[in-house]
């Protein structure tokens, strides 16, 4: 998928420019610039043993890591350490990598350890040997959401990732965020042949709003009483109808770079952030949108794949007020009653393949309370061909589950304008 070119200088550092002030995501193509939810992890199929491993050392993420979980890197290297396309950390006799604890280790006080492969699962760190499970944090490593400095269409670059030194920032994604309407435009990441091997049961945790919502309890907003509550005073009484927790019909803190898209344990607790969710009626959320999510991963790995993920909102969706009128939903007003937080219209996923040029976007309608009069006159933005997509296991016109559809993306483009200037000139990724 093609990226925009970020200039990535992060705030507050006074050396000019970082060592880290780089692109993580290289482009083919360079076109010109123009929880207390009820969220439950969905288990992938577990992958089957790897064969023929090539390296004298192999460690599987899914059951061969122990917790809590140091940061994996690549050796004096920003990037976090490989993985092949069954989920497995592979390495030659004597190779090497480091691992960073910035509590320090339960073996070692330092927080940045190198330890070189001996064999199997063995690693010498230091000269003494150790099993590569037994290398575990005193404490969960934290993540970080910096500014780049750099400006995207609507709103600031966001790195999220894990600040090893004041050089060296170890980055999972890149979020586009307006401060001013406090929401999200889009999320940028990778899924790689082997995204669908994710290490499993990594526990959620609380979302953090990382210093962004100027100050705000975001996490009491989200609940269902005050969800409830504020839309309430919104549509002016009788907004009770439109909530059913027993079913599933309630605002969920959605995801938009998944956690099960990212395979380490670090990194899916780095996605619990405010700036990386926006409130989505959960009944589409464990429904249409986690089969996208899902059939997406395992079809890129499936096939072997590198492709480049924007993850995003579109538009305010609303509901009638007790006099009728449509009224756009959001979780907060600033000063001027102006709307916070807006519940998005759609949710939406582009999908690009930078060495095929092939793209598609997939588009999920956030209301499970209209009808598809309502939704075909308003909601479908782009022409549908969803019907060529064989790789998800959804119920497109299931309005509950959230009704969804498929474009290609330059159809899509025409509409929502806040991305970067992608194209797709190889067709349709099916």
């Amino acid at each position: 998928m093609k990226c925009i070119r970020f200039s990535l200088l992060v705030v507050g550092l006074l050396a000019a420019p970082a060592a880290w002030a780089r692109v993580p995501y290289p482009e083919v193509e360079l076109p010109p610039v123009v929880e207390d939810d009820g969220i439950f992890e969905r288990i992938a199929v577990a992958p089957p043993q790897p064969v023929g491993r090539a390296g004298a050392c192999s460690v599987t993420i899914r059951g061969g890591l122990p917790s809590p979980q140091p940061v994996y890197l690549k050796t004096d290297s920003e990037d976090f350490y490989p993985f092949s396309d069954v989920g497995v950390m592979e390495f030659e006799s004597g190779g090497s990598l480091q691992l960073w604890c910035p509590s320090g280790f339960n073996t070692h006080s330092e927080n940045l350890l190198t330890a070189s492969c001996v064999s199997g699962t063995t690693f010498s760190v230091g000269g003494s040997h150790f099993e590569f499970k037994d290398l575990y944090c005193k404490s969960w490593p934290g993540f970080k959401a910096v500014k780049s400095g750099a400006t995207c269409n609507g709103g600031i670059v966001i790195r999220v990732g894990f600040e090893i030194t004041s050089s060296r920032f170890a980055e999972q994604m890149q979020i586009c965020f307006n401060e001013e309407e406090e929401v999200t435009r889009y999320t940028r990441h990778k899924l790689e042949p082997g995204s669908n091997y994710y290490e499993t049961g990594v526990a959620r945790i609380t979302f953090q709003t990382a210093g962004y919502f100027n100050g705000k309890n975001v996490d009491k907003l989200y609940t269902q009483a005050t969800q409830l509550e504020t839309i309430n005073n919104e549509l002016g009484g009788d907004a009770e109808k439109y909530f059913d927790s027993g079913s599933n019909v309630y605002l969920a803190r959605g995801h938009l770079g998944a956690k099960a898209d990212f395979d380490y344990a670090p990194e899916q607790r780095a996605t619990f952030l405010f700036i990386n969710a926006a409130p989505q009626w959960q009944t589409f959320n464990a429904g249409n949108w986690a089969r996208v999510e899902d059939g997406l991963r395992a079809w890129v790995s499936k096939n072997k794949l590198n492709v480049n993920c924007y993850t995003g909102v579109y538009g305010v969706t609303t509901l009638p007020n007790k006099q009728g009128v449509e009224t756009p939903l959001y979780l907060a007003k600033d000063g001027n009653n102006n709307g916070l937080i807006p519940v998005p219209k759609l949710y939406f996923r582009v999908v690009i393949d930078p060495s095929s040029h092939k793209g598609i976007v997939f588009v999920g309608v956030n209301n499970p309370h209209l009808t598809e009069e309502q939704i075909k006159r308003d909601y479908i933005i782009c022409d549908d061909v969803s019907d060529q997509v064989t790789y998800i296991n959804w119920k497109t016109t299931d309005i509950k589950a959230g009704w969804s559809y498929a474009c290609e993306v330059a159809d899509f483009l025409k509409t929502v304008k806040h991305l970067p200037a992608l194209t797709a000139k190889g067709g349709l990724l099916v």
